[in-house]
């Protein structure tokens, strides 16, 4: 078979095995119509999915009003697994699931990031290790290993040109982990990834244009347009928290500047933010309570202390997602996407965040009836980034190059 049968072989599946997944129980006659393949070419591509690839199955047939019942078909992702890694700068966050992203085991360790890149890829081949040693599945069932990663990705190598979180520049991860990892592996920035994840098993499967927002210990986006995951130029592209924003520069971004986004609405600043207050003499419940986390004063408490009503708290929280809000905004104005995903730790304050944050977005819309572009979080909102590693190696799966 010539190189150029091979390729257009693998398209033909993708495609027949990418609509099976969005139009569950469905017939090869269906299947035919909504793909504009022959119904030869369905009944052969098919038979080989079923048998040799074993990625489809059929369940049940569909009754007709004249001639023989319909035998409908399913993805068969339940026999098959991935790995999945969220490469995060406070912990290493791991899990083995099947195709349909359901959790077989997960773990977690602390990442130690401080510590250089070599130690945290010796924490991450341990996750590995430990979930591909489970036992709790087929060893030679897992598939691959998707990884996502806090940091500027070059398309082209996979080269990361800068880690603002880790402090990595020019680190690569093909190169430093082909000899530890014993499976195919891929690699990712993490926002993107919270967008293909969002795009393979969740609300994302229903729209083409759309965005995600990932606010976590910094800011990133992921962007979908026209169904295919934005790269731009060389794949560095969703830097929303190095947006350029005036403002007090109080607080400098990991990336040492003073004016970003980040430096106003990331994880990271809100905690400084707090504690520039706090140092300044403002009163807060923040001290009293922090005292039951070593005295460690981060987002998540800020959003502990807004729920008491520390005017403190609030009034960070307030002004960090009014820039925030006016970012998103802008780029709502830009792109005119179907919908936005906001995922990441500070998402998950509750109404402290979502609040403000969706009244600045709706106010500063340039066009009224891109108010129907609805803000919501994402569809796994603990688990977008892992749940994106495993989308990153599904799509190779379907696409037939594992």
């Amino acid at each position: 078979m010539s190189k150029s049968t091979e390729v257009l072989g693998a398209e033909t599946k993708s495609k027949i095995v990418a609509c099976v997944r969005n139009n569950e129980g469905i017939s090869r006659l269906k299947i035919a119509e909504l793909t504009g393949l022959s119904n030869a070419t369905v009944t052969r591509v098919v038979e080989s999915l079923i048998k040799n690839d074993d990625i489809l199955e059929e369940k049940g047939c569909k009754s007709m009003p004249r001639g023989r019942p319909r035998k409908l078909l399913y993805f068969k992702g339940h026999n098959k697994y991935i790995i999945g890694i969220d490469l995060g700068t406070t912990y290493i966050r791991g899990i083995l699931s099947d195709y349909n992203a359901e959790s077989i085991k997960e773990m977690e360790i602390v990442t130690d990031a401080d510590r250089g890149v070599e130690n945290v890829l010796e924490k991450l081949v341990y996750v590995v290790e430990t979930l591909q040693n489970a036992k709790l599945v087929n060893k030679n069932s897992i598939k691959g290993i998707g990884i996502a990663v806090a940091g500027m990705i070059t398309d082209m190598c996979g080269i990361i040109e800068y880690s603002p979180a880790f402090d990595w520049k020019n680190i690569n991860l093909m190169l430093l982990l082909k000899n530890k990892l014993k499976l195919p592996f891929y690699y990712d920035n993490v926002s993107r990834l919270m967008a293909l994840g969002e795009q393979c098993f969740g609300k994302g499967k229903d729209y083409k244009n759309f965005l995600v927002i990932n606010v976590g210990y910094g800011i990133g986006a992921g962007i979908v347009i026209n169904g295919n995951l934005y790269y731009g130029t060389n794949g560095i592209t969703g830097e929303l928290g190095h947006y350029p924003m005036k403002g007090d520069n109080l607080v400098r971004c990991t990336c040492g500047n003073f004016n970003c986004l980040s430096s106003y609405s990331s994880g990271d600043a809100i905690a400084k933010r707090a504690l520039l207050k706090l140092n300044n003499g403002e009163s807060s419940i923040l001290n009293k309570i922090s005292e039951k986390n070593s005295g460690v004063i981060d987002a998540e408490l800020t959003a502990r202390a807004c729920a008491m009503g520390d005017k403190l708290s609030l009034g960070v929280f307030n002004d960090s997602m009014k820039y925030l809000g006016l970012s998103i905004a802008g780029m709502i104005n830009i792109f005119n996407p179907e919908k936005v995903f906001i995922g990441g730790g500070v998402a998950l304050a509750g109404p402290v965040f979502w609040n403000k944050l969706l009244k600045t977005i709706h106010n500063n819309l340039v066009y009224r009836d891109m108010a129907s572009c609805n803000v919501e979080p994402v569809s796994y909102p603990r688990k977008s980034a892992i749940i994106g590693a495993v989308g990153l190696v599904l799509r190779e799966a379907l696409n037939f190059n594992l």
